[in-house]
């Protein structure tokens, strides 16, 4: 009785914690990874990397809350959704455990969250929200793009794509008060990005930084933003159409959905 105890606890104790075998992919398809992929942007990259034919890894904090996705994904077996929280060291190791030997061709670090406004606000400072928003937005996509940089190399087309970062610029992030967390974290991860470009010379991956634009999505609402804005479809067609078209001359940078880059 003993014996068959033990074996339970470890049968039980390997579904909770061992490696599960990867997706049969199409391997004459390529193959992009997508963060944040429940919702807005994530969501419909996940859509549209589907309808062209992509292996898609649809990566989010909780799977069994994002319905959209599980539907997306119960139409077409080259989707896989993947738990994922990219603060999480063990998570994202277990990711890249898992995926080991599976080319990446686009890494898309879609992941991201604007924070409390009131708690990054002049006066009424949270600095366990700066914490928050900063490992989320600086350190989730290094920790990401560190973990998986031996899928990318392996792949066709090698690209690391951050969005967003226009706040986090001197020439935007200064135009205006407030938002003290956001701009910081996207001047990091800025950083971070750059930094590992340089890193990453004489390979032959791109990194590059993707400003969507204003985007009708759940983090635009939470920046307070009233003004015009772009459906999370057209943003995402455009994106992946500047995706296809990077060349190299845009590694390191900061660019617009047009190819414009942006100064920071």
């Amino acid at each position: 009785m003993k014996i068959r105890f033990w074996i339970l606890i470890a049968a039980v104790a390997c579904v909770a914690g061992c490696a599960t075998t990867p997706p049969q992919f199409d391997h004459n398809s390529p193959t992009v990874f997508i963060t944040g992929a429940n919702r807005g942007l994530g969501l419909e990259f996940s859509r549209q990397y589907k309808a062209l034919g992509w292996n898609v890894i649809a990566t989010c904090r909780n799977p069994g809350a994002a319905d959209d996705l599980q539907t997306l994904a119960a139409q077409n077996k080259n989707i896989s959704i993947e738990k994922l929280d990219i603060t999480s060291d063990r998570q994202v190791k277990n990711i890249a455990d898992k995926y080991r030997g599976q080319p990446i061709d686009v890494l898309l670090n879609n992941a991201g969250i604007y924070g409390t406004l009131e708690k990054q606000t002049l006066g009424s400072f949270d600095f366990e929200e700066a914490k928050r928003v900063i490992d989320v937005n600086a350190l989730g996509s290094l920790r990401v793009s560190v973990a998986l940089l031996d899928n990318v190399q392996a792949s066709d087309q090698k690209k690391i794509i951050s969005l967003g970062g226009g706040m986090g610029t001197q020439s935007i992030g200064r135009l205006f008060g407030g938002h003290y967390f956001m701009k910081m974290s996207k001047s990091a991860h800025l950083m971070a990005m750059g930094v590992m470009q340089k890193d990453l010379q004489g390979t032959d991956i791109q990194i590059v930084m993707i400003s969507p634009g204003r985007v009708d999505t759940q983090l635009m609402r939470d920046s307070g933003w009233t003004g015009s804005s772009i459906s999370a479809e057209k943003s995402a067609a455009a994106v992946i159409n500047r995706i296809n078209l990077l060349d190299g001359e845009s590694n390191g940078r900061l660019i617009m959905v047009n190819g414009k880059a942006l100064p920071w």
